[in-house]
């Protein structure tokens, strides 16, 4: 039986070289997966910024307080770009469409908790930053001083996140494998003009890696996302 070399091909450069009425779903198909792909990335380091939130939880102190406000201020933002920015680059994939009413209602929290106080500055609903312009008069003279208050760790903002990623991330895997499902169909059916074009971008995966541990893994199968063997060419 002959053994023919692994190959990889960089499907996100061909959709450059595509037509773009021949080959329209196709290129939708492409970047349809990566989308779901790249916003799984995201909410899975959501996931583990929350993680170690919570584990933070349970030995507070001022220096781990600084810590919780870099990992919730990551957590915050990456979440919200997964589920409601409007990228340039990546398709919506419609994480919020699996949220019952109570979750939309969290849902809207963290995203003006992002806008109104982290992306931009502004109190927020529960005074995220509460900051006065002071006028003292004391016995020693008078002064100007600014009082503040700034939230650091949010226990509230910790739980909403968790419950969204419990119902985002699984909802995610599944369009993840209907995507992947959608491309390789597309694939399989796609004439010989298509595959020359596809021949032409070949990609080096270990090469990508460069790291001894992931280059000995690229070509295990368990080092792909999706596993959509029927893409083969007939």
């Amino acid at each position: 039986m002959t053994q023919f070399p692994d190959k990889a091909f960089d499907l996100t450069a061909v959709v450059e070289k595509l037509h773009p009425t021949r080959h329209k779903e196709l290129i939708r198909a492409i970047k349809a997966f990566h989308a779901v792909e790249s916003v799984g990335l995201d909410l899975t380091d959501v996931a583990a910024s929350v993680q170690l939130l919570k584990d933070i939880d349970k030995a507070i102190s001022d220096q781990t307080s600084h810590t919780g406000n870099a990992l919730l201020t990551h957590a915050v933002i990456v979440y919200a770009r997964a589920t409601h920015a409007q990228a340039i680059n990546r398709f919506n994939v419609g994480v919020t469409g699996a949220y019952n009413e109570a979750l939309k209602a969290k849902h809207r929290e963290i995203i003006d908790l992002r806008n109104k106080c982290m992306a931009h500055f502004g109190p927020g609903k529960d005074h995220w930053h509460d900051e006065h312009v002071i006028y003292l008069e004391t016995a020693k003279g008078n002064g100007l001083t600014v009082t503040h208050r700034r939230t650091n760790f949010s226990l509230r903002t910790i739980k909403e996140l968790d419950a969204l990623l419990k119902v985002a991330i699984p909802h995610v895997k599944k369009l993840q494998l209907d995507r992947a499902t959608d491309l390789g169909s597309i694939l399989h059916k796609s004439d010989k003009q298509t595959w020359d074009l596809i021949d032409k971008q070949p990609f080096d995966i270990e090469v990508f890696f460069d790291i001894p541990g992931m280059k000995a893994r690229a070509w295990d199968e368990a080092a792909f996302t999706q596993n959509v063997w029927q893409t083969n060419r007939s």
